[in-house]
């Protein structure tokens, strides 16, 4: 199991979010703990993936030698992407 790791960044733009949207984000957090490369991310870089949640995408980086996952942006993809 992969330990999360929140960047300050990430956590101020996830408790702005509407509770269903907030649990929907830490269920997806869960989900990566056990699989921090599910068939559905996106390699953006070396160790760099990115995860759909609804509207919104979760940018994090893998460190497998320590099995810790830094979770480091939140973002809101415009409609069609």
């Amino acid at each position: 199991m992969y330990a999360i790791e929140e960047g300050a960044e990430f956590r101020g733009q996830v408790f702005d979010l509407h509770p269903k949207r907030f649990k929907q984000v830490y269920l997806r957090l869960s989900a990566l703990q056990l699989n921090p490369r599910p068939p559905d991310a996106q390699m953006l870089d070396e160790n760099i993936y990115r995860v759909r949640v609804g509207p919104y995408r979760i940018s994090y980086e893998i460190d497998d030698e320590r099995r810790r996952v830094r979770v480091f942006l939140l973002e809101v993809m415009a409609e069609g992407e």
